[in-house]
């Protein structure tokens, strides 16, 4: 619900700029180079303040991953080259039966978001314990989808990552930037169409 707001308010704030622009030509451009601009720099600003953070090394992003994809369906993008995917199953493997310890889970999931919803939950293959503590026995040479996480505020953050203050002061702002983004490709794309 708060993203569909969002979405709309993104959506007003286009469609007011674009209807100041007379020429077909202008529009195109304000979409294509100031509005691209525009989110270019919103992102950037969520990025350096990622830099601020610091990692705990807590081991809870180890212990859960969260994606909208199951097994198959990772096998299946990787097969077709997505690096992602595939970087992803190399690292990661589904909790046997789609269970997470429950306090690993983000608030977010913890009502009707589990099997058989839209997220499937997946823990490193490699990730150890000693003295009580989790660790990465090649945390200096992790694969990308470990040394990136989390690479968005919209992710789903286990409860004990230190990152989830920064994306309590950015998930609102990268909403916004997404629904601009979506909505300034779908204006271009209609545009190619017309």
């Amino acid at each position: 619900m708060l993203y569909k707001s969002i979405f709309l308010k993104a959506k007003e704030r286009i469609e007011k700029r674009l209807a100041k622009i007379q020429n077909l030509s202008q529009k195109k451009a304000y979409l294509e180079f100031e509005l691209k601009d525009e989110i270019l720099k919103s992102e950037k600003e969520i990025r350096d303040s990622f830099k601020k953070v610091k990692c705990i090394q807590c081991g809870a992003c180890c212990r859960l991953a969260v994606s909208e994809f199951s097994p198959d369906e990772l096998l299946r993008r990787a097969s077709i080259e997505d690096k992602t995917a595939k970087s992803f199953l190399e690292v990661f493997e589904l909790y046997e039966k789609n269970t997470v310890p429950e306090n690993l889970l983000p608030e977010t999931l913890k009502d009707g978001d589990k099997a058989g919803g839209s997220a499937f939950f997946y823990h490193c293959k490699k990730v150890q314990i000693k003295d009580g503590k989790y660790f990465c026995p090649i945390y200096d040479k992790r694969p990308d989808v470990c040394r990136n996480f989390p690479d968005t505020p919209l992710e789903n953050l286990p409860k004990s990552c230190s990152y989830n203050v920064w994306k309590d002061e950015n998930e609102i702002k990268a909403m916004f930037i997404k629904a601009l983004n979506d909505i300034r490709k779908f204006y271009l794309n209609e545009n190619k169409k017309g």
